[in-house]
């Protein structure tokens, strides 16, 4: 068991990124050598992730099919493997599991697909851009890599969009058109009250023109996760439905099943803002509600004409931000006192994001139920949904490339976007509840392995310790060294 007399040090390893490094005993205990060496003392294996397919020995999980064209073995017990190697060097091994992603989007494949019940249901808009009386249909928005069909990218993706060959850009601004340019040129810059439509040559508009005129029109639709076109990989199910047993039967094989010294959860919440919009939640709301058929769905929000513009709350939307929420706090409640009354000793922690300010929008508030924050989106009861005193300990993605405000100041860039500004709004949201960890994504230090070492610092000042993600990136980029040398200087500075 982990000693709370000094930083801690976790290190995880994802399952997707790392299978084929993780599939034989030897590169499980050379991993374990490496970790030990360098100062880590607890590994976080993910045994179950997004598709839903575990890498452990389960009577009721799938097995993680091919991944990058190689199957995974059949008979290789990652966990069990792991935690042999890992007590053997005194280091603690906590199992991770995706908990509401139940299938893989690129793969096609995972629980979600056996059944498509389980699904959340996606609320959604196919939208109509009218350009000079030329109608474009489309149904992508912002996407993570081009597609061969209409997209559009708002302020959502980021500041600029970068550009490819072959493509039409269209830049809208309010109700006109501001800008046409054609394939790989420098970035374009995506208006604050505007977007970008990027056409594929099958679609481009040969007569679309500065001042064009833009009207827009849209029409709801209401898809399973697997069917969406928000880009998500993981398929998420409704953590309302009959999935809840499955996912605590999923539990409880594993703390029962193995001499774990821990459990995370990790997307333990909704996809986004706009799932679950099935008749199953929509019945479940209005019980708890107490106001029976509602409008639905333009009484909790309403998706805009125009894409830039956020969701227009409707009377009962606070409400319904409170009680995603309350099921989120529910099953942890379930999950937290299931683990406990098999294995008391096991720690159980959670992931999630820092950025508590808009974590509203996956349906989870992982603050103290003490933390006040006065936000405008919330009810006065939502604070009462804060589920941090029933973890053992708390990891926040500071998944930030800059590590002090100092530092965001002299860039000119905005010092919440930093490791040191979300350390700290996740203590003050956290408290005294229970210990957290500030957690980097090692990919943001690409080449920089300095700002790395000085985030690790950052962290270990503000927060009881840190997480790293991932270990394909300690492996990829060779920085053991790098970050035995981090948490060694950390030690003498403290």
């Amino acid at each position: 068991m982990f000693s709370r007399n000094r930083q801690r040090r976790l290190l995880w390893c994802d399952a997707e990124a790392n299978c084929h490094r993780l599939s034989t005993k030897g590169q499980v205990q050379d991993i374990v050598l490496k970790a030990k060496a360098a100062g880590i003392d607890t590994l976080i294996v993910d045994v179950k992730p997004l598709s839903g397919e575990v890498l452990h020995l389960s009577k009721h999980a799938p097995r993680l099919g091919e991944v990058g064209g190689r199957h995974y073995p059949k008979c290789f017990d990652l966990l069990a493997a792991m935690l042999e190697a890992g007590h053997a060097e005194g280091l603690s091994v906590h199992a991770a599991i995706n908990v509401f992603s139940e299938g893989h989007r690129q793969w096609r494949r995972g629980p979600a697909y056996s059944h498509p019940e389980w699904q959340v249901v996606m609320y959604e808009v196919v939208r109509t851009v009218e350009i000079a009386g030329r109608p474009v249909i489309v149904e992508v928005f912002d996407p993570r890599t081009a597609v061969d069909e209409p997209a559009i990218y708002t302020r959502k993706t980021g500041d600029r969009l970068a550009t490819q060959d072959g493509m039409q850009y269209v830049c809208i601004k309010g109700d006109e058109v501001v800008s046409v340019s054609y394939g790989a040129t420098s970035d374009l810059e995506i208006p604050q009250d505007g977007c970008i439509l990027a056409l594929p040559p099958s679609h481009h508009l040969p007569e679309v023109s500065i001042g064009d005129s833009v009207t827009w029109y849209t029409e709801e639709v209401y898809r399973p996760s697997a069917e969406s076109r928000l880009p998500t990989f993981g398929i998420f199910v409704n953590p309302i439905g009959d999935v809840r047993d499955y996912e605590l039967t999923i539990v409880e094989e594993l703390v029962s099943g193995y001499d774990i010294d821990g459990i995370i959860f990790d997307r333990m919440r909704y996809p986004n803002l706009y799932g679950d919009f099935s008749a199953l939640s929509r019945s479940a709301f209005e019980t708890w509600l107490g106001v029976p058929h509602i409008r639905w769905p333009e009484d909790v929000f309403a998706i805009q004409k125009q894409p830039w513009l956020p969701p227009k709350p409707g009377p009962y939307y606070k409400k319904w931000l409170e009680w995603r929420a309350w099921q989120i706090h529910d099953f942890a409640s379930d999950a937290t006192s299931l683990v406990r009354s098999i294995r008391p000793d096991a720690e159980v922690g959670v992931y999630v994001g820092s950025w508590y300010d808009s974590y509203y929008d996956v349906g989870v508030n992982w603050a103290s139920r003490a933390f006040r924050a006065g936000y405008e989106w919330m009810t006065e009861k939502y604070q009462n949904t804060g589920f941090a005193e029933m973890f053992d300990y708390i990891c926040t993605g500071c998944y930030y490339p800059i590590p002090t405000r100092d530092e965001a100041r002299r860039s000119g860039k905005p010092e919440g976007a930093t490791v040191e500004a979300a350390c700290e709004l996740s203590r003050k949201a956290i408290g005294t509840a229970c210990p957290v960890y500030g957690s980097l994504y090692l990919l943001d230090y690409r080449d920089r392995p300095e700002a790395f070492a000085k985030s690790i610092s950052v962290a270990n000042r503000l927060t009881d310790g840190v997480m790293l993600f991932d270990l394909v990136y300690l492996e990829e980029y060779d920085w053991w060294s790098v970050l035995c040398d981090a948490f060694r200087t950390d030690v003498i500075a403290r």
